[in-house]
């Protein structure tokens, strides 16, 4: 494993990691294995968070990084680095709320523990959810909002999911500042995280289940 990528995405040097991964490029290096080497600078990044070492921009600047990275290479970012999925997961912030900070640390450190991750974005409708759960068949679905506003739009949300029988084998992760015990259990969440790296140890540990 080429320590030098891992090194510079972990230290979130973006011209030397843009410049190490073109030059394994040329070389006609695997894409699979430089894959393999981003998302493990991505989890030590996460490890150094959890940590204190970094803070929340450090996670956001890491995760673009990458999947600049990635759209260099020509490869999706939501491609499986080794074709073994964890389990796929749905991802959207709800209806009238635009904010997607949180949203995206969630979405890299998931793709980095190799779930399949469908990012369907922000300002998400209930029949968008909805339509996005028949057609993917998630495991699990994350549902983020930050205004206290859309909490209702939340409640709505999944009201209509259980209202079509669609929760019976699919878990609810809610993210965000609205994440909290009361706000959960008031909209009908499965669960909830307002860090993203405990979100995916809830996500793992469901899945393990």
């Amino acid at each position: 494993m080429d320590t030098k990528i891992i090194s510079a995405v972990e230290t979130i040097d973006e011209k030397r990691a843009m410049k190490l991964v073109a030059a394994e490029i040329e070389l006609g290096k695997d894409k699979k294995e430089i894959s393999n080497q981003l998302n493990y600078a991505l989890q030590r990044v996460a490890t150094r968070y959890e940590a204190g070492e970094y803070y929340i921009a450090d996670l956001i600047m890491a995760g673009e990084l990458v999947s600049n990275l990635l759209k260099m290479m020509g490869m999706d970012s939501t491609q499986l680095i080794n074709g073994k999925s964890l389990g796929k997961v749905v991802v959207g912030t709800v209806f009238d709320d635009i904010h997607d900070v949180g949203k995206n640390i969630f979405v890299s450190m998931l793709r980095a523990e190799n779930f399949e991750v469908v990012d369907i974005g922000t300002d998400v409708s209930t029949e968008k959810f909805i339509e996005t759960i028949r057609k993917e068949k998630p495991d699990i679905l994350g549902i983020s909002g930050i205004l206290t506003s859309v909490v209702e739009n939340i409640k709505q949300v999944i009201d209509e999911i259980n209202a079509q029988g669609l929760h019976e084998k699919l878990k609810i992760i809610l993210g965000g500042a609205l994440a909290g015990t009361d706000y959960a259990k008031y909209v009908g969440a499965d669960g909830y995280s307002g860090d993203a790296i405990e979100g995916v140890s809830i996500c793992k540990k469901w899945l393990e289940q």
